[in-house]
Protein backbone atom coordinates (compact mmCIF):
# COMPACT_ATOMS: atom_id res chain seq x y z
CA UNK A 1 0.00 0.00 0.00
CA UNK A 2 2.36 2.89 1.29
CA UNK A 3 6.43 1.90 1.93
CA UNK A 4 9.27 4.11 2.83
CA UNK A 5 12.10 1.76 1.94
CA UNK A 6 14.36 4.53 2.89
CA UNK A 7 13.04 3.84 6.90
CA UNK A 8 11.67 -0.29 6.21
CA UNK A 9 8.40 0.94 7.31
CA UNK A 10 5.46 0.79 5.39
CA UNK A 11 1.72 1.16 6.10
CA UNK A 12 -1.69 -1.77 5.62
CA UNK A 13 -5.01 -2.09 6.52
CA UNK A 14 -5.54 -3.04 10.31
CA UNK A 15 -6.38 -6.17 11.62
CA UNK A 16 -7.76 -7.31 14.51
CA UNK A 17 -4.14 -9.08 15.75
CA UNK A 18 -2.79 -5.12 15.83
CA UNK A 19 -5.63 -3.96 18.72
CA UNK A 20 -3.10 -4.70 21.05
CA UNK A 21 0.10 -3.22 19.80
CA UNK A 22 -2.12 -0.20 19.03
CA UNK A 23 -3.77 -0.02 22.08
CA UNK A 24 -0.11 0.47 23.66
CA UNK A 25 1.31 2.89 21.45
CA UNK A 26 -2.11 4.83 22.13
CA UNK A 27 -1.72 4.69 26.21
CA UNK A 28 1.83 5.51 25.84
CA UNK A 29 1.06 8.88 23.87
CA UNK A 30 -1.48 9.72 26.58
CA UNK A 31 0.63 9.53 29.26
CA UNK A 32 2.85 12.36 27.38
CA UNK A 33 -0.05 14.48 27.33
CA UNK A 34 -0.94 15.45 31.41
CA UNK A 35 -3.07 17.67 30.43
CA UNK A 36 -5.49 15.15 29.14
CA UNK A 37 -6.06 13.61 32.79
CA UNK A 38 -7.26 9.53 33.17
CA UNK A 39 -7.05 7.90 29.77
CA UNK A 40 -10.29 5.84 30.74
CA UNK A 41 -12.89 7.97 28.39
CA UNK A 42 -9.97 8.50 25.63
CA UNK A 43 -9.61 4.26 25.69
CA UNK A 44 -13.46 4.51 25.61
CA UNK A 45 -13.61 7.00 23.12
CA UNK A 46 -11.39 5.27 20.60
CA UNK A 47 -13.01 1.74 21.64
CA UNK A 48 -16.33 3.02 19.85
CA UNK A 49 -14.75 4.70 16.70
CA UNK A 50 -13.12 1.55 15.81
CA UNK A 51 -16.88 -0.20 14.05
CA UNK A 52 -17.30 2.89 11.09
CA UNK A 53 -13.86 3.55 10.93
CA UNK A 54 -10.83 2.40 8.50
CA UNK A 55 -8.03 2.04 10.24
CA UNK A 56 -4.05 1.49 9.17
CA UNK A 57 -1.35 0.64 10.68
CA UNK A 58 2.39 1.37 10.00
CA UNK A 59 4.57 -1.32 10.94
CA UNK A 60 8.55 -1.77 10.70
CA UNK A 61 9.78 -5.05 10.28
CA UNK A 62 11.71 -5.56 13.25
CA UNK A 63 10.31 -2.91 15.55
CA UNK A 64 6.87 -4.60 14.73
CA UNK A 65 3.60 -1.62 14.77
CA UNK A 66 4.57 1.94 15.04
CA UNK A 67 1.78 3.88 14.35
CA UNK A 68 -1.96 3.73 13.44
CA UNK A 69 -4.89 6.08 12.18
CA UNK A 70 -8.60 5.93 12.28
CA UNK A 71 -10.21 7.77 9.67
CA UNK A 72 -14.38 8.51 9.48
CA UNK A 73 -14.97 7.79 5.70
CA UNK A 74 -18.07 9.06 5.75
CA UNK A 75 -16.82 12.67 6.64
CA UNK A 76 -13.33 12.83 5.88
CA UNK A 77 -12.52 13.11 9.57
CA UNK A 78 -9.35 11.67 11.66
CA UNK A 79 -10.78 10.41 15.03
CA UNK A 80 -7.17 9.42 15.59
CA UNK A 81 -3.59 9.22 14.86
CA UNK A 82 -0.60 7.84 17.06
CA UNK A 83 2.93 7.30 16.29
CA UNK A 84 5.23 5.59 18.46
CA UNK A 85 7.72 8.25 20.06
CA UNK A 86 10.73 6.74 18.85
CA UNK A 87 9.46 6.55 14.94
CA UNK A 88 8.22 10.16 15.06
CA UNK A 89 10.06 12.73 13.08
CA UNK A 90 10.65 9.70 10.39
CA UNK A 91 7.22 10.31 8.24
CA UNK A 92 5.21 7.74 9.90
CA UNK A 93 2.62 10.65 10.51
CA UNK A 94 2.95 12.21 6.88
CA UNK A 95 2.59 8.58 5.34
CA UNK A 96 -0.50 7.71 7.54
CA UNK A 97 -2.01 10.89 6.90
CA UNK A 98 -1.27 10.33 2.92
CA UNK A 99 -2.96 6.96 2.85
CA UNK A 100 -6.24 8.53 4.95
CA UNK A 101 -6.73 11.60 2.41
CA UNK A 102 -5.72 9.40 -1.02
CA UNK A 103 -8.80 7.21 0.32
CA UNK A 104 -10.74 9.72 1.05
CA UNK A 105 -10.44 11.68 -1.88
CA UNK A 106 -11.13 14.94 -0.05
CA UNK A 107 -9.81 17.37 2.49
CA UNK A 108 -9.11 16.15 6.02
CA UNK A 109 -10.44 17.20 8.93
CA UNK A 110 -8.87 16.44 12.28
CA UNK A 111 -8.68 18.24 15.80
CA UNK A 112 -5.73 18.58 18.08
CA UNK A 113 -5.35 19.55 21.47
CA UNK A 114 -4.13 23.49 21.91
CA UNK A 115 -1.37 21.96 24.75
CA UNK A 116 0.01 19.99 22.06
CA UNK A 117 2.53 22.36 20.17
CA UNK A 118 4.63 19.10 19.05
CA UNK A 119 1.51 17.91 16.82
CA UNK A 120 -0.12 21.57 15.95
CA UNK A 121 3.86 22.68 14.86
CA UNK A 122 3.45 19.37 12.79
CA UNK A 123 0.51 19.59 11.07
CA UNK A 124 1.35 23.53 9.92
CA UNK A 125 4.09 22.40 8.24
CA UNK A 126 2.42 19.87 6.23
CA UNK A 127 -0.06 22.75 5.19
CA UNK A 128 -2.94 22.20 7.49
CA UNK A 129 -4.60 25.60 8.73
CA UNK A 130 -7.12 26.25 11.35
CA UNK A 131 -11.00 25.97 10.67
CA UNK A 132 -12.06 26.20 14.59
CA UNK A 133 -11.12 27.06 17.81
CA UNK A 134 -13.38 24.07 20.20
CA UNK A 135 -13.88 25.48 23.60
CA UNK A 136 -12.42 28.12 25.97
CA UNK A 137 -8.29 28.23 25.88
CA UNK A 138 -8.37 25.83 28.12
CA UNK A 139 -6.46 22.39 29.62
CA UNK A 140 -8.65 20.59 27.41
CA UNK A 141 -9.57 22.82 24.20
CA UNK A 142 -8.93 21.34 20.66
CA UNK A 143 -8.66 23.16 17.52
CA UNK A 144 -9.86 21.75 14.13
CA UNK A 145 -7.57 21.24 11.60
CA UNK A 146 -8.04 21.04 7.65
CA UNK A 147 -5.81 19.20 5.39
CA UNK A 148 -4.77 21.21 2.49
Amino acid sequence: MYIHAGAGWHIRDYETSDGQACMSIFMSCLRKFPWRGAPRPYVARLIRSLPGARIWVAEEPNAGIIGFLTLQPHDAYIDHIFVHEDWRFCGVGRGLLEVAREEAGQPLTLDVDTQNFGARKAYEALGWHVAASAGEDSARSQIRLVSP
